[in-house]
């Protein structure tokens, strides 16, 4: 039994964000599909709908739901209603690919638990290319996930580093 998250990418285009000028846009594309998941679930706290990965596949309600490691619970609700058409494909997409680098990967044992939505920040704040600083608000350095420059710990550590070099480069 293993335990992972799968992600996939959602660009503003996917959500006809790509010309707006809500900044906000993505944040509210995100809380939609977060409030979409909890009514999925009946409006029970915390518990996640999941379906067995053949049945998202096939387009089809699982009747039962495999053991779960997580905590606060699984129901059986068609994961792949619930998400995106967009998402749906990608996710099918990569789990093809697991399978073929990872035999046994798609089994009906495999579950697909909605959603993990809080991977990096939906808002990036803007910042100069070259010296890292928002183009707006002197000496502001806009760094990481938070600031939407980064999408994870190794990444917004690395960003981080970066944006720490020109300011010390600066203060010289």
């Amino acid at each position: 039994m293993a335990n992972a998250g799968v992600v996939v990418e959602t660009r503003p285009e996917d959500i006809g964000c790509k010309d707006t000028k809500d900044p906000l846009c993505m944040l509210r594309f995100q809380s939609a599909l977060e409030k979409k998941v909890f009514e999925a679930s009946g409006s029970q706290s915390q518990v996640a709908p999941a379906q067995r990965l053949t049945d998202f596949f096939a387009g089809r309600l699982s009747e039962t739901i495999p053991k779960s490691s997580y905590i606060p619970g699984t129901m059986s609700c068609p994961v792949h209603e619930i998400l995106p058409g967009f998402i749906s494909n990608r996710l099918k997409k990569a789990f093809r690919i697991f399978d073929n680098k990872m035999k046994g990967y798609f089994t009906r044992e495999a579950t697909v638990l909605a959603v993990e939505s809080r991977t990096s920040s939906p808002v990036k704040i803007p910042r100069d290319p070259k010296t890292l600083m928002h183009p707006q608000v002197e000496n502001l350095y806009p760094c990481g996930e938070g600031a939407g420059h980064a999408g994870g710990i190794v990444s917004a550590a690395l960003d981080g580093r970066r944006v720490a070099k020109v300011i010390s480069e600066l203060l010289q």
